[in-house]
């Protein structure tokens, strides 16, 4: 994410917290973190721009979902929990595309999802390509989106990786510079400008 300032409660929290403990926080300190091996780790607002893109290409997403599979959703800013054992770990992607859930009220699994983007920046890039990456990776979603942003917000190329379920990692299967096309898990083709401009 990208940085802002800071709420007044990130020197307050602790090092380390369990499942439990993430539960019990208001929802206003709770959007602001994520839990990484049961670490605490603080997510800062991002810029408008970057909300602009993981929304447009949410709404992208959802318009091309096919009628013959209503079971699948697109949602922004939505906890996704990767494992629970040896210690709790959740993300909160840009976007995730995931199968429909019977509890409206339960946060998806990394088993129920198909599609992650994270939208970086020169601060995230490092992050988004290496350690979210290797996390995902491992706890098995089959394709991940970086949508890479220069100094100016402006995207440089979306870089497309698929799950090698043989050795738990992601390898590069496409790098996009002017049209987004995708075949899973939705047929979708969105000129990268309109993600940025309009």
């Amino acid at each position: 994410m990208m940085p802002m300032s800071s709420p007044w409660w990130f020197d307050e929290l602790p090092e380390y917290m369990t499942e439990a403990e993430y539960h019990d926080l208001s929802e206003e300190i709770s959007r602001t973190i994520e839990i990484v091996h049961g670490h605490v780790i603080k997510c800062e607002s991002p810029t408008p721009q970057h909300n602009l893109i993981a929304r447009r290409l949410s709404f992208a997403l959802e318009t091309a979902r096919s009628p013959a599979d209503p079971c699948m959703r697109v949602e922004t800013d939505v906890d996704i929990v990767l494992w629970r054992v040896p210690r709790f770990t959740f993300r909160r992607p840009d976007v995730i595309v995931f199968r429909c859930i019977d509890d409206p009220a339960r946060k998806p699994t990394a088993q129920e999802t198909l599609l992650i983007v994270e939208v970086t920046s020169p601060n995230t890039i490092k992050e988004d390509l290496v350690g979210k990456k290797a996390e995902y990776a491992t706890a098995g979603i089959p394709l991940y989106l970086v949508v890479v942003l220069d100094e100016s917000y402006d995207i440089v190329d979306i870089r497309e990786f698929h799950l090698d379920a043989a050795t738990s990692t992601y390898r590069l299967h496409a790098v996009h510079r002017s049209v987004l096309d995708l075949e899973q898990p939705v047929r979708l083709s969105v000129p990268i400008s309109d993600l940025v401009s309009g």
